[in-house]
């Protein structure tokens, strides 16, 4: 039971870092669709893995360290495996994760930037003449509230 639990943990986080891969060839293409669509399936993934490890967690209430020493030896070997390609899997989740969150960032600065050069830096307040309190300033080239 461990050892097909575990299986399905690894099978379920490839799959993940298959879609955080996928994720970063959406953010550098700007593929905003495809972005929402990963991030759905993401989720679907992880709501997968929480049930999993719920689960395994209600069955046994020990940790695999904790499990190892109950297990026959092939068991033990097995299921050592299974958990360094889970640790291998998810150091690279987590290096991807971290790539994505960067990238997303820079979009986030760009797109501030452009807003910025953009929209009016002020306001500008009028008297009662109609004239401007303020002196003119050198505000963007494009008014967007015009």
């Amino acid at each position: 039971m461990l050892i097909e639990t575990l299986e399905k943990q690894l099978a379920l986080h490839k799959s993940l870092l298959a879609l955080a891969q996928a994720k970063t060839e959406a953010v550098k293409q700007n593929k905003m669709d495809e972005l929402n669509r990963i991030v759905r399936d993401e989720q679907k993934h992880v709501s997968a893995i929480t049930i999993l490890e719920k689960k395994r967690t209600e069955q046994t209430g020990q940790t695999l360290n904790e499990l190892l020493p109950s297990l026959s030896a092939e068991e033990q070997r097995k299921a050592e495996e299974l958990r360094g390609q889970l640790v291998d899997v998810l150091g690279e989740l987590q290096h991807t994760n971290r790539l994505n969150e960067e990238l997303l960032d820079q979009s986030l600065q760009f797109v501030h930037l452009q807003l910025d050069l953009l929209a009016p830096a002020e306001a500008g307040n009028y008297a009662a003449d109609g004239e401007s309190n303020q002196p003119p300033s050198t505000g963007p080239i494009f008014d967007s509230k015009a």
